[in-house]
């Protein structure tokens, strides 16, 4: 590294780290020339047990299940801040072996069925009669075989006569007039790194279209004058914001592009092919070129079958994430070598780290100006699809900084983590991403949280516990060295959203978004939607359509479903400008999703315990304009534990009958002509009211007093209904598990609900003799409730503000410390509507039927709400209708 350049300067403290050079047989170090090669012998072959398998299957699904493991890598026995006691076997296997390898088998069937073709293909130019320049054999170029392997004479022509020669003659001595200066000195210089596999290498180039359209700076270094003024950083001015950066940023600092290649070029014609393209448009001129000085090809050679990335595996495989993992230790190495140039350091940018405003280099290199010394510089995770679980996430995932960030190399911390994951390769911890590990490791420093790993993961092949070596001393000594300095800092110039789904509105200062899935707003001149809301009693709505007006919300009309024995509210059409209208129930309320009368194309459901959202942020897929829907998978853990979940998907199975998909009634935007031939369809097969919906459980009715499901038409039915009608691609539906979701309403009466739906011996049960309700009662542990900076902020809860979407959420958890404070007087605080919570039925109506003033009209049927209880006509079923073998 060239001394008094370093991002991080600080003669005391600054490591000597020694150069590094990766091969394709692994990486070299230059202080301990010691190899870091992959396993090569033989693992059990369990399936010997199995019968008769066709040996070319056996030598396949041996190769691949002995990929998984790599060989642990030779240490530096003399550096103290290495320890590592490997008290664990390289072999991964459960106990029961054969059912492991069953489990495996099915696994990686599905995932070799998603990689994509690799394989060489003949090609009509013979390798060995392209006349390539000289410089392809000489130093860096040598070290990738990109550079050997591509077909392309025109790219290394290029390379050769724009970056190579140039660069060789102003080392001479000599320098074109309006030519690229490569030898001019710079305060920093930057290496901006693409990472892709095999799997993303083909759609590689399109990553590149917005770098033309929000070009990376305002002018190229040719083109500025001579004199860099430090002081335009406005380090010692207060009010500056970040962003304010002028054209000089590239006249004192250089920054080269490498494509970086997970595997090998030589072994994937797709990647070479890709960065052939990305090359040539690079030597076009103009445009995102002229901000950079140079570009490179380099790999990471690691092997295909450790190149892995199998998020289903996180708790069941360690190499789950071997290739990122592997594949950013490469990287730093790479860099940090020198071997391509002097780098004070790199930024780690993939594909889908994306920019939405020009001049972002120049941004980011100011950036790094203003916030040196530091280790690691990047964005904490910026969404808010964590909210709901914020509490139960760890403090060493919540302060990680995402790995799309900037890498100092020159940094001693950063090469001591780097080094732990070397070291931690063939353990258990490689089953946690890097960056989360590095931030585990600084956790464990600065606090002493020791991490859990999952239980399978540390399990081995007899079903024993793996005791792994204890590093708190080690890394303790690291947080006691650099904690003061902090290392790890924030910028706003990036954000991770870690695929949250998002609208333009969510977006804030920030030059480049990571990991979101943008979609287009509502859009009021193509869409009109009506809001459908249940009501029980003549008032209980007036709390949302008074504070409708308030809200950004996409609703053209409000229908107020009634029931027949109450009168509409006379001021509903005074409490909001938006048109409102009542209609009183013909049938049970639970089927107010089919019969309201709608006029517009499209209408959403709510009930009248519930609000509007300050912002319905509705999504809609640009060009087709799709609806966004969420979606649960139908999974043990999201749905099949409840039994009313449950229950809804066996329902929603007669229309699909491999329908997996739970959409809430209150998520899903209703097409209505779809609502109405999906109704017809409903009621044929159930009865207009429902009655025939369970008829068909019988010898489940004989068994159990009552079955916990929904009493009328679902969200999820109407889904179902559309895969069946082949409409699904009406909508784009996308998984709340991985995207998160947001609710376009919001409980605010739970307690009301509860107390209207008891009886009124059940009510007086509750108030007790005293007529005194819910002492010492606890608060509702919802930040959701406030919906405003000043009263989430100055709650009892300590809830934190997130003002890019204006919404509350918990703070984060330390420690066993409760945080609902315990009130001794009843509360009404408003509280969100959890998602599937463990009860016996979560409904989108009232727990219970309301309780009215009158006793059990003739009417009464058209509003009572309560689980479906069947056991009504038992004595038209006979013994020899049951099956034994039902499940109960």
């Amino acid at each position: 590294m060239r001394a008094g350049t370093n991002i991080y300067d600080d003669a005391q403290i600054g490591a000597h780290v020694g150069t590094s050079r990766w091969t394709r047989t692994g990486r070299q170090s230059s202080s301990s020339l010691k190899e870091q090669a992959y396993v090569t012998n033989e693992l059990d072959r369990p399936w010997d047990d199995l019968g008769e398998v066709e040996e070319a299957t056996k030598a396949s699904l041996s190769s691949y299940l002995m990929s998984w493991v790599p060989q642990q890598k030779e240490i530096d026995e003399n550096d103290e801040d290495f320890e590592y006691e490997s008290s664990y076997p390289t072999s991964k296997w459960k106990k029961n072996k054969m059912l492991f390898v069953l489990f495996a088998a099915t696994i990686f069937a599905a995932a070799f069925s998603f990689k994509p073709n690799t394989t060489k293909k003949e090609n009509p130019v013979d390798n060995e009669a392209i006349v390539r320049p000289d410089f392809v054999y000489e130093h860096p170029y040598i070290s990738s075989s990109y550079y050997t392997s591509t077909k392309s004479l025109k790219t290394l022509q290029s390379v050769d006569k724009f970056q190579v020669q140039p660069k060789k003659e102003q080392l001479a001595g000599k320098k074109a007039v309006g030519e690229k200066d490569f030898t001019r000195d710079t305060q920093t210089r930057l290496a901006i790194l693409r990472p892709f596999c095999a799997f993303d290498a083909g759609p590689l180039p399109t990553t590149f279209d917005c770098w033309q359209s929000f070009p990376p700076c305002k002018a190229a270094a040719y083109e500025l004058g001579d004199e860099f003024d430090p002081d335009a950083l406005g380090l010692n001015d207060e009010n500056r914001t970040f962003d304010a950066v002028g054209s000089h940023m590239l006249k004192n600092a250089k920054a080269d592009v490498f494509l970086f290649y997970s595997q090998t070029f030589s072994e994937n014609d797709v990647a070479v092919k890709s960065v052939d393209t990305i090359i040539d448009q690079y030597f076009e001129g103009g445009g995102w070129a002229q901000c950079f000085d140079n570009i490179y090809a380099v790999e990471a050679n690691i092997p295909a079958d450790l190149d892995n990335y199998i998020p289903p595996m996180q708790e069941y495989l360690y190499n789950w994430v071997n290739g990122p993992n592997r594949q950013f230790e490469a990287g730093f190495r790479i860099v940090q070598s020198g071997e391509w140039g002097d780098y004070d350091g790199f930024y780690l940018m993939e594909g889908d780290s994306i920019p939405i405003k020009s001049y972002w280099l120049d941004v980011v290199l100011s950036e790094i100006e203003v916030n040196r010394p530091f280790a690691i510089m990047g964005a904490k995770y910026n969404g808010d699809k964590w909210d709901n679980f914020y509490e139960a996430i760890p403090l060493a995932l919540l302060d990680h900084t995402n790995g799309n960030g900037i890498y100092n190399t020159s940094h001693p911390l950063l090469d001591r983590l780097v080094g732990q994951l070397e070291v931690e390769a063939p353990c258990p911890y490689n089953s946690i991403p890097y960056d989360f590990r590095m931030s585990q490791m600084w956790i464990e420093g600065t606090r002493q949280i020791v991490p859990e790993l999952a239980p399978a993961i540390m399990l081995d092949d007899e079903g024993k516990n793996i005791t792994l070596s204890n590093n708190t001393a080690m890394f303790t000594k690291w947080g006691d060295r650099w904690a003061k300095e902090h290392p790890f800092k924030e910028t706003p110039v990036i954000h991770n959203y870690a695929a949250t789904n998002l609208i333009p509105r969510h977006l804030g200062p920030e030059y480049i978004i990571h990991g979101a899935k943008l979609y287009a707003p509502w859009n009021p001149a193509r869409t009109e939607i009506t809001l459908v809301v249940s009501e029980w009693f003549f008032d209980r709505s007036a709390h949302l359509l008074s504070h409708l007006d308030e809200k950004d919300h996409p609703f053209s009309e409000v229908v107020v479903m009634l029931p027949p024995n109450v009168d509409a509210h006379e001021d509903y059409r005074n409490m909001t400008s938006v048109p409102t209208r009542t209609q009183h129930r013909d049938a049970p309320d639970y089927m107010d999703m089919c019969e309201a009368d709608i006029k517009t194309e499209w209408f959403m459901l709510t009930n009248s315990y519930h609000h509007v959202a300050n912002h319905v942020d509705l999504m809609f897929t640009p060009g087709k304009f799709q609806p966004v829907i969420p979606f649960t998978p139908a999974t043990y853990p999201f749905c099949f534990k409840f039994p009313y979940c449950k229950e809804t998907i066996n329902l929603s199975q007669r229309f699909n009958a491999d329908h997996a998909k739970v959409v809430l009634d209150f998520d899903m935007l209703y097409h209505t002509e779809t609502r109405n031939s999906f109704c017809k369809d409903w009621k044929e097969l159930n009865g207009d009211d429902g009655s025939d919906l369970y008829t068909y459980q019988k010898n489940r009715i004989l068994r159990r007093s009552k079955i916990i499901g929904p009493s009328g038409p679902t969200g999820t039915s109407y889904t179902a209904y559309l895969f069946q009608q082949k409409k699904d691609k009406m909508y784009k539906l996308v998984d709340r598990s991985l995207y998160g979701a947001r609710a376009p309403f919001i409980k605010i009466f739970a307690k009301e609900e509860k107390l209207d739906g008891m009886s009124e011996e059940e009510l007086a049960l509750k108030m007790g003799d005293s007529g005194m309700m819910g002492m010492d009662n606890q608060t509702d542990c919802n930040c959701f409730a406030f919906e405003t900076l000043d009263t989430c902020e100055n709650s009892p809860l300590g809830c934190i503000w997130r003002p890019l979407f204006e919404s509350c959420h918990p703070p984060e958890m330390i420690g066993d410390s409760p945080i609902c404070p315990v009130t001794t007087a009843p509360t009404l605080s408003p509280t969100k509507s959890g998602y599937m919570l463990d009860t016996e039925a979560p409904t989108s109506s009232p727990t219970k039927s309301p309780v009215a003033n009158v006793v059990d009209p003739w009417y009464s049927s058209f509003f009572l709400i309560k689980e479906r209880e069947t056991l009504t006509d038992v004595e038209e079923l006979h013994d020899d209708n049951l099956d034994d073998d039902e499940e109960l």
